[in-house]
């Protein structure tokens, strides 16, 4: 099959999970069928794309765009009196719209696939079947942003984000004839709102090659979080944890230390860094940090789809601490593959728990490593990913005999 993949932009390599998640499904597709991509970037774009995903991909398209950060805070603003939020602002463009059509005219694709929701306005003029990969359900990830923001100022911008983008991404759904989806939480909330759209899910995985265990002892009492700091679902995550559950394990254990991985972190997270708190900055590779950890922590409060990096902790062979919402979409089972703790005794409790009980520890590594490879591992993903692609094109081949049929009689 002819498959044309559509990109915002993600940096080469992959630095946050959708980036990953994208790069990963191209690379599955691309050792099966005919892949191209249209994608925003910049000219060295296509070199390093093709170094990661190989000779296979036919052909690379690269549109200019770049939002300088003074740019990006000036329409954050604009969008608040706008029609429009800043999330489908930040997608647009008249070159996006321009490409997709002359590379759609030039070629007959069975499939043109969408990565992430804020992508999913163009109009794609082509008689194959259209798929929007939703990485997130992104207004109920505003949803959470506005609820639990402390901020005034951010609580303001994400309720807006949140009234506009709903419209806006069940609006852009409707053009497609099928949506992924990374959870059942995920494909329920939209069937809700769009029932009359198929969902089909297809998770993140991990790629178990690289994410491997270490033979390394851990570091006694040592706390884990890994992700890029500057997404607010994790920076809050994490300043919910310093403020509300760590000083709990530090009454129970005073030389437990935690370690915050992760590039841009904010400034009021940099100024909490001591001898037990650890705040990194960006990494070149965060597997280190992982290996001599005891403990991998998501503390999450918002978000949505699902977070990779529960599936890379569990490939690291690490008993893992997460909220409900850290571990959503992934079918772990509380006191077996995590322990799922939502308020701040509870969360910290489990965490001295884990440190303490090497029985509990031994048996939550062992039950997630083997979840992790029987559910998600790329390979894995990639068979569903090829069932899914084979069932939408010829159901998508009868509806057209179908309508064919119909106009002849």
């Amino acid at each position: 099959m002819k498959i044309l993949f559509t990109l915002p932009y993600v940096p080469v390599p992959a630095t946050f999970g959708g980036a990953m998640r994208v790069f990963h499904l191209m690379k599955l597709v691309s050792q099966r069928h005919d892949v191209s991509i249209i994608t925003y970037g910049w000219p060295e774009e296509e070199f390093n794309l093709r170094d990661q995903l190989g000779s296979q991909v036919k052909s690379i398209h690269v549109v200019s765009r770049h939002w300088p950060r003074k740019l990006r805070r000036i329409a954050q603003l604009y969008s608040l009196f706008g029609k429009h939020s800043f999330f489908y602002m930040l997608a647009r463009s008249k070159e996006m719209q321009t490409r997709i059509d002359q590379v759609l005219s030039h070629n007959d694709f069975d499939i043109v696939q969408t990565e992430f929701a804020h992508m999913a306005s163009f109009d794609l003029k082509t008689n194959g079947v259209k798929i929007l990969d939703s990485h997130n359900v992104e207004y109920d990830n505003f949803r959470r942003m506005w609820l639990n923001s402390n901020s005034p100022l951010r609580r303001l911008h994400y309720r807006s984000e949140y009234k506009k983008f709903y419209r806006e991404e069940l609006d852009a759904c409707t053009n497609y004839d099928a949506l992924f989806v990374t959870s059942a939480r995920d494909k329920a909330i939209l069937d809700a709102d769009i029932p009359s759209i198929s969902k089909y899910i297809v998770p993140n995985g991990v790629d178990a090659k690289y994410f491997t265990p270490s033979l390394e002892t851990p570091e006694p009492y040592s706390i884990v979080f890994t992700g890029a700091m500057s997404y607010v679902p994790n920076y809050d995550g994490m300043t919910y944890f310093l403020d509300n559950i760590f000083p709990l394990i530090l009454k129970k254990i005073p030389e437990a230390r935690v370690y915050i991985v992760g590039s841009r972190p904010p400034k009021h997270l940099t100024q909490r860094a001591s001898t037990n708190v650890i705040v990194t900055g960006f990494v070149d590779d965060v597997r280190p940090y992982v290996w001599r950890s005891s403990v991998y922590i998501v503390p999450l409060r918002m978000g949505s789809g699902t977070r990779l990096k529960v599936l890379e902790a569990m490939a690291m062979r690490k008993p893992i601490v997460t909220t409900s919402i850290g571990c959503e979409g992934i079918d772990v089972v509380n006191g077996e593959s995590a322990l799922i703790a939502d308020e701040p005794h509870s969360f910290a409790e489990s965490v001295v728990k884990i440190l303490h009980d090497n029985a509990l520890r031994q048996k939550l590594i062992r039950n997630g490593y083997d979840l992790m490879r029987s559910r998600y591992e790329w390979s894995v993903i990639g068979d569903v990913l090829e069932e899914l692609y084979q069932s939408l094109s010829q159901k998508s081949k009868g509806n057209n005999i179908r309508a064919t049929r119909g106009i002849e009689n």
